[in-house]
């Protein structure tokens, strides 16, 4: 009753589904490509504004940064003139003690000697003002960068 289809007919069939196949592949990697840029411009844009973001507020954070250095530099500078004068001293019952050799019995020269160990300690603790005010600033920077970007991820 029925005899095996022509066999070119099959072919015919078999050729069709493939190139539908081909075809379907083809559109929906087009289709998936340009959704793909679609979505990476977004991003691209996300990231852009954020990086604004934080190039604004380290800006701010550099600037209140440099504001107290030079608040510590004006601090020390105020504190080394009234050494100078000698409105600042050692007590009298904490001498500096000067080299064996140079005990000449000059009042001038201990005097000198207290004097630049006050401005040791001075210089010295506002070193440690200044390394603590960029370690803050440091971990203002930190946060501002670690919050910016866990808001993203939320």
């Amino acid at each position: 009753m029925f005899g095996i289809p022509n066999t070119w007919i099959i072919l015919v069939f078999v050729a069709l589904l493939g190139g539908t196949y081909t075809y379907g592949h083809h559109e929906g990697y087009v289709q998936k490509s340009t959704e793909d840029a679609i979505e990476i411009a977004r991003l691209n844009d996300e990231a852009r504004t954020k990086e604004q973001q934080v190039t604004e507020k380290f800006s701010q954070i550099t600037t209140q940064l440099r504001k107290a250095k030079d608040e510590i530099k004006s601090k020390q500078a105020s504190i080394d003139a009234r050494i100078d004068s000698g409105e600042l001293r050692l007590p009298s019952n904490c001498s500096v003690h000067s080299p064996a050799d140079t005990a000449s019995g000059d009042g001038s020269q201990a005097s000198n000697s207290d004097r630049q160990a006050i401005k040791d300690i001075v210089a010295l603790t506002t070193e440690g003002d200044a390394a603590i005010t960029e370690l803050n600033s440091c971990i203002a920077k930190y946060n501002e960068v670690r919050s910016l970007f866990n808001k993203a991820g939320k």
